[in-house]
């Protein structure tokens, strides 16, 4: 006889009703492990001591109210995410979303590349270094006007028209090159912020600057991603990954913060998991882009726009984390730039956490860390 059959011939009327009730319930329930699990919450209040049979009857209600509609989710939640691996931006970007929304952003990522990419020939943004001038684009307006912005709070290091300087270095490309000093003093002149301005729907070029996104374009392309999903309202939760830049979207059902390695630049392993919630990342460092010369010297692919060649820097890698993509993205660029010397300010950010290494080794993590855990 099994243990909850010695009670069900002086089971009272409403204990069989429930026990009935429960019973159909988990038949409907197609997750095996919680289906168990809940049929024994069942009958374990079929078998409690008599003192605690009173007390579950008088949560009982509330108790199958909460219950079950986590285990629905719990079931749910099971499903893997849709994903979807598109190339936009010279990089290999990773869509992996819950309830929805995966074509609709490939589809816009392709769109914003098309736009923002200066070494496709037909791009909005080609256009414009062809032409000095563009109206009617409220993407490259937009972009233009967000960094210019985030310019003057934190600086130049970062500039959008070092297109001339990009394309003399051709460091992304199959025929990187590294330019003589006569090359260079010309492409310098054309590098400035003040050669670029977004006024009245209307972006401008002036003094033979071009410009080139590739420093904040993976941002901005992620704040355009978010903004659609927010709109639709199709996908839960999940990542979109642009390799360097990262949206981690939406809230977990089960409240878990989501788990990013942030990747040792030294080998192949990791200086460490960041626990957050959803947000804008982006990591820069020299170590992932760059070209062997001639000479055996190594560049990376961040050219200082101060002197027209490859950055060097007394840190390894940027990582920063905030609630703007564009911002995530100029940020980890400007402080690998800019190097420990300036670190410290970033390190007391109150709108962005920051994880970085230096040279030696040593790790900085910002003082707000409480709200993003890092460990190791």
């Amino acid at each position: 006889m099994k243990k909850s059959d010695k009670f069900r011939p002086e089971m009272p009327a409403f204990r069989q009703h429930r026990t009935k009730l429960v019973r159909k319930i988990c038949k409907q329930i197609t997750c095996k492990a919680v289906r168990r699990a809940l049929c024994g919450v069942a009958f374990n209040y079929i078998t409690f001591p008599s003192e605690k049979k009173d007390v579950f009857m008088m949560h009982g209600k509330k108790l199958f109210a909460v219950l079950l509609p986590l285990v629905l989710t719990a079931c749910t939640s099971a499903k893997p995410a849709q994903t979807e691996t598109v190339w936009a931006m010279d990089t290999a970007c990773t869509i992996s979303l819950h309830g929805g929304g995966v074509s609709e952003t490939a589809s816009l990522l392709k769109t914003l590349d098309k736009t923002l990419d200066n070494y496709q020939e037909n791009s909005a943004i080609s256009r414009l270094n062809q032409s000095g001038t563009i109206s009617g684009n409220d993407t490259i307006y937009q972009l233009v006007s967000e960094t210019a912005a985030l310019q003057k709070r934190f600086g130049d290091s970062v500039d959008l028209t070092v297109g001339q300087l990009t394309a003399l270095w051709g460091i992304t490309t199959d025929t990187p090159h590294v330019p003589t000093a006569a090359e260079l003093e010309p492409v310098l002149k054309t590098i400035s912020p003040d050669h670029v301005t977004a006024a009245d729907g209307t972006v401008t070029l002036t003094d033979g600057a071009q410009l080139d996104c590739g420093a904040v374009g993976k941002g901005y392309s992620l704040d355009c991603v978010k903004e659609a999903l927010d709109q639709s309202g199709t996908a839960s939760y999940g990542t979109v990954s642009m390799t360097s830049s990262i949206l981690c979207y939406g809230e977990k059902p089960d409240g878990k913060p989501f788990q990013i390695e942030i990747r040792d630049p030294s080998g192949d392993g990791t200086l460490g998991t960041v626990s957050t919630d959803s947000c804008f990342l982006s990591t820069s460092g020299g170590y992932e882009r760059y070209f062997i010369a001639d000479d055996g010297k190594q560049y990376c692919h961040i050219l200082d726009p101060k002197t027209g060649m490859p950055a060097e820097s007394d840190l390894t890698t940027v990582t920063v984390f905030c609630d703007s993509g564009l911002q995530s993205d100029f940020l980890s660029t400007l402080i690998w730039l800019e190097g420990t010397e300036h670190l410290e300010e970033h390190l007391h950010a109150e709108d962005y956490q920051i994880v970085a290494q230096d040279q030696s080794g040593k790790l900085y993590v910002s003082d707000r860390s409480e709200e993003r855990r890092v460990g190791k």
